[in-house]
């Protein structure tokens, strides 16, 4: 099942990598994690991210900021299932003063610490007030992306 075919073949050269199991409330009745249910998978890792980077998604709740997506895209190849441990890996592809792009991998972990790519999405976000309105990303957040890219590449 394939949504889209605009997924970018260039990929971050750093990934922040989160380990999990598929927990059972993303499986539908045909034993495997619903294909909307990818961006909860995907929302958790994003997430883990921003708390190893050192600025938690609530620091921006704090600011009355939200990252918003505007545009998603998403290719699956294989499917999840109930307790599957899967790796997801997640970087930025780039950013602007008010955007950036999340690119994301899931992975199944097999054995003998072998990865299959199962799904891989890219999303693009802008940093908007409560209110709607864009707006600058932080510089204390860019400050600390640049800073964890530059560390890790």
């Amino acid at each position: 099942m394939k949504t889209t075919t605009n997924v970018p073949e260039k990929l971050p050269e750093v990934w922040h990598k989160t380990r999990m199991r598929v927990p059972l409330f993303e499986v539908d009745i045909g034993q495997a994690v619903y294909h909307g249910n990818y961006y909860h998978l995907f929302e958790l890792a994003r997430e883990d991210f921003l708390r190893e980077l050192g600025y938690s998604y609530r620091r921006f709740m704090d600011q009355e900021l939200h990252l918003t997506v505007v545009e998603a895209s998403c290719t699956y190849r294989k499917s999840l299932h109930y307790d599957d441990v899967i790796e997801i890996h997640t970087g930025i592809e780039w950013w602007r003063t008010r955007s950036l792009a999340f690119s994301q991998a899931i992975y199944r972990c097999e054995p003998e610490e072998n990865l299959a790519l199962c799904t891989r999405a890219t999303l693009n976000m802008v940093c908007v007030r409560f209110s709607g309105q864009p707006i600058v990303l932080p510089t204390e957040f860019m400050n600390l992306l640049k800073a964890w890219l530059a560390n890790r590449g």
